[in-house]
C-alpha cells in the first residue's frame, strides 16, 4: 500500500490508494470532553457520535467534537496546543492515535510506504527532532508502515507545479506555521519554516474584539470557532475591506507576511542558484489563500520586503485542501516505482 498523511495542526488529512481508486480523508485536529454522566453517553447513543472513555470523561473527536461543542457550549479543544502535544497530556496521545487509525488502515505488506508531514511546535528543533513529532511518527509505523517526512511546501510543489517543470515557489500558510519551498526540476534548493500562522491572528482577534462564550456553569472561553464561521463566510474581502474588523484581519495578515519574507530574505541571500534571476510561479495553499485579495497581498509583501523572486504569477492550489497530501503521495508513488501519472483527482471517503 501506498498511504500519504498531512498532520497539520488544524487538521489530519491522508490520501491513499485502494486498487484504481484513490481514497481521501480529513478530520479536524480538535476534540471536546464531557463528563462521563448517563444523560450525556445518551445524547451521544442517541445522535450516533462515537466517542471514547477516559478519566472519568467522553472524548468525542473531530468533525462531530465541533457540533458537541457548540451543542452544549463546551470549549472545543485543539489537539495540538501551538502544535505540540503535551508529554503528560493522555487524552491528547489517545486523541492522535484515534485520528490516525480512522484515516490510515494498518499496513498490508513489511514494503508500505506512508509519505507525510508534521506539525512544527515550539518544542521544535529541526524536522521529528521533537517529542510530539517523534510520537506521531511512531503511532504511523506501528500501523506497519515506513515512514519518510517532508516539508509541506516541497510536497505542494510536486501537486502543483507540474505544468512549470516543478519549477517555482510554493508556500503553505497553516494553523501555526508558514513553510516555503523553492525548487528546481522538482528538488527543494531552499526550505524554510516559519513560527506564524493563522491561530495565533484569529486568538488575537477574539481578544481583541472581545468574542466570547459561555458554558452552562458561567465558565468564559474565546469564541474560536465563531472567528473561524466568520471568515469561512465568504463576505470578507481583503481587497476592499468594508468594516474594521476588515482592516484589522487585513493589517495582522500583511504584518504576518512581510515578517515571514524578511526571513526568507536572509536565507534567500545565501542561494546564488541562476534559477534566481527567472521570474518564477509562486503556489500558495492553506485557509488564508481562500480570502479575496490575499493572493495580492502576498504579492505586496513581497514587493515591500525586498526579497530577491521575482513572481511571473500568483495561483492558489487547485487541490485544496488535499494539495499537500497529493504531492506527499506522488513523491511516494515514485519511491515506489509505479508511475505517478496514476495519481489523478481522489475520491473523498
Amino acid at each position: 500500500m501506498i498511504a500519504a498523511l498531512d498532520l497539520g495542526t488544524s487538521e489530519f488529512r491522508s490520501l491513499r490508494r485502494d486498487g484504481a481508486r484513490l481514497i481521501a480523508r480529513r478530520l479536524p485536529a480538535v476534540y471536546t470532553v464531557l463528563e462521563d454522566l448517563e444523560p450525556n453517553r445518551r445524547l451521544l447513543d442517541q445522535s450516533q457520535i462515537s466517542y471514547s472513555t477516559t478519566a472519568d470523561s467522553l472524548v468525542i473527536v473531530g468533525e462531530a467534537a465541533g457540533d458537541v461543542a457548540t451543542l452544549l457550549s463546551k470549549p472545543l479543544v485543539p489537539l495540538l496546543q501551538e502544535g505540540s502535544l503535551g508529554e503528560r497530556d493522555p487524552i491528547g496521545r489517545q486523541v492522535a492515535a484515534w485520528l490516525i487509525d480512522l484515516l490510515l488502515p494498518p499496513a498490508q505488506t513489511a514494503e508500505d510506504i506512508c509519505m507525510m508531514t508534521l506539525p512544527h511546535g515550539e518544542n521544535s528543533i529541526k524536522g521529528t527532532d521533537n517529542w510530539t513529532c517523534q510520537f506521531l511518527e511512531h503511532i504511523v509505523q506501528l500501523r506497519g508502515y515506513n515512514t519518510t517526512v517532508m516539508n509541506p511546501a516541497t510536497a505542494l510543489a510536486l501537486a502543483e507545479l507540474d505544468s512549470d517543470e516543478f519549477t517555482g515557489v510554493s508556500m503553505t500558510f497553516g494553523a501555526e506555521s508558514t513553510t516555503f519551498s523553492l525548487t528546481h526540476h522538482s528538488q527543494p534548493l531552499v526550505e524554510a519554516r516559519f513560527r506564524k500562522g493563522l491561530d495565533g491572528i484569529i486568538e488575537r482577534f477574539a481578544r481583541e474584539h472581545k468574542k466570547m462564550i459561555w458554558d452552562g456553569a458561567g465558565n468564559s472561553y474565546l469564541d474560536i470557532q465563531g472567528v473561524h464561521r466568520w471568515l469561512n463566510s465568504g463576505r470578507i474581502s481583503l481587497s476592499s475591506p468594508r468594516s474594521e474588523q476588515e482592516v484589522w484581519l487585513k493589517d495582522a495578515l500583511q504584518e504576518m507576511l512581510l515578517s515571514t519574507w524578511f526571513g526568507l530574505k536572509r536565507k534567500l541571500s545565501n542561494c546564488h542558484e541562476s534559477i534566481m534571476l527567472q521570474p518564477m510561479p509562486i503556489v500558495i495553499s492553506g485557509a488564508p489563500t481562500q480570502l479575496p485579495g490575499f493572493s495580492d497581498l502576498v504579492l505586496e509583501s513581497l514587493r515591500l520586503s525586498g526579497t530577491p523572486i521575482r513572481s511571473s504569477e500568483i495561483r492558489v492550489a487547485s487541490f485544496e485542501p488535499y494539495s499537500v497530501v497529493r504531492g506527499l503521495l506522488i513523491q511516494a508513488t515514485l519511491t515506489s516505482g509505479i508511475a505517478a501519472a496514476e495519481i489523478g483527482k481522489a475520491e473523498a471517503a
